[in-house]
């Protein structure tokens, strides 16, 4: 029997959508455990005690070993499983420059694009009226951080050009998958900020159907204006 790893995610979670296509596109062979956590099944107790103890997702189990934090899971795929090398590159300077944004975007891209996906979209479904000077300061700051992104981070020159280079990373399938979710606010992140269109495009293209699929939810959510793929139906 092959090895396999069990994954615990919900896809309305950034990075559980990211793991999602980055076991499917390296033909890792995964469980599907969909965890809801509209229903808060990720805060059980039965959850915590048998999968993931900081009560999150995403989360793996491979055999008794039990692991968090997506950033953790990639590297111990990258590790245990046959990837391709791009991914998670062997060369030191590439393989820094993944992790450096991997270090950067916890309190930046990932902090700017939940807060203003949760006071935006995910309060008033809460009951929760958003205030308007709390949602356009929230909006100057994910434009800043997204404005840096395009402007500092992706290398400047014609082609598909990616975060640690020529091919495409971890860093970029991250960094993709926090921008898609500000669409469901309804915010185009990629309105005024042409090379991040097109890398967004290029990540999009060399991990479908993947990426379609992992973002099916995303993609119903946002308004027609901002995203309009064809999405395969639910089987």
């Amino acid at each position: 029997m092959s090895r396999s790893v069990k994954l615990y995610y919900d896809l309305m979670s950034q990075p559980s959508r990211a793991l999602y296509i980055f076991l499917s596109t390296n033909k890792i062979p995964f469980d599907r455990c969909p965890i809801a956590l509209r229903k808060m099944q990720h805060k059980t107790d039965e959850y915590r005690r048998q999968v993931n103890r900081y009560g999150k997702v995403p989360c793996i189990v491979d055999g008794s070993f039990r692991l968090a934090e997506s950033v953790a899971i990639y590297r111990y795929l990258c590790r245990e499983f046959p990837t391709d090398g791009h991914w998670y590159p062997s060369d030191t300077v590439r393989q820094a420059r993944v992790d450096e944004y991997l270090s950067w975007q916890h309190l930046n891209l990932r902090a700017d694009v939940s807060l203003y996906f949760f006071h935006v979209w995910l309060n008033p479904l809460l009951g929760k009226e958003p205030d308007a000077g709390k949602t356009e300061r929230l909006r100057r700051r994910l434009d800043g951080v997204l404005n840096f992104f395009d402007q500092e981070l992706l290398p400047a020159g014609s082609g598909p050009a990616f975060l640690a280079g020529d091919r495409i990373s971890i860093a970029d399938l991250s960094a993709a998958c926090e921008i898609e979710q500000a669409k469901i606010a309804g915010y185009d992140p990629c309105e005024g900020r042409p090379a991040l269109a097109s890398w967004l495009t290029a990540v999009r293209e060399q991990t479908n159907p993947y990426y379609d699929e992992a973002h099916k939810y995303v993609y119903r959510l946002a308004p027609d204006h901002i995203v309009t793929p064809v999405v395969a139906e639910d089987e």
